[in-house]
């Protein structure tokens, strides 16, 4: 498939009634992209005004901020930030949007909210709630066999740690 094929068939699929919340996602991410590549360029024109960088949208990686704030009047920093965004964007279509295409996986919804949701969710980053719906196959594989393996030990066998308990628990009920 061409270039062309592929963004016409992401249309239709956009279009169609049957995930109308990938469409939501699509244009939340469109928004917030074109938001920030509109703030890279006011920004970027600010420097050539004033000879100073700065790049505190919320929705800009951390790293790349940190990039140009080791030094926001060089040109090389600018462009460091800026190819560390490529690289960020880079990262998240092979990994979250190209694997979720994939796999059937709802793809925009889960690239806006790596790329601009929030940092956390209860705590836990996003990337991570991401990782573990991803390998969710894996995840529970592992324990569920950690379950069998516990089921097919032998009842038996008593460890150190429940002996003493129990013989703790002997001699509060007898006083």
């Amino acid at each position: 498939m061409t270039f062309k094929e592929h963004i016409m068939q992401e249309k239709i699929d956009l279009h169609s009634a049957k995930r109308p919340y990938e469409t939501a996602a699509f244009i939340i991410f469109a928004i917030m992209f074109i938001q920030q590549m509109a703030y890279w360029g006011l920004q970027v024109f600010r420097f050539v005004k004033n000879g100073w960088m700065t790049l505190n949208l919320p929705s800009t990686p951390a790293f790349v901020i940190r990039i140009i704030s080791i030094d926001a009047s060089k040109w090389l920093y600018v462009i460091l930030g800026f190819l560390g965004l490529v690289l960020w964007y880079f990262i998240i279509y092979l990994l979250v949007f190209n694997y979720c295409q994939k796999k059937g996986y709802a793809k925009w919804v889960w690239t806006t909210l790596i790329a601009f949701g929030p940092a956390t969710i209860l705590f836990i980053p996003t990337y991570l709630i991401y990782a573990v719906y991803v390998f969710r196959p894996y995840v529970f594989r592992f324990i569920r066999r950690g379950v069998e393996e516990y089921k097919a030990f032998h009842v038996a066998h008593e460890f150190e740690e429940e002996v003493a308990t129990e013989t703790n628990e002997v001699d509060e009920k007898t006083e």
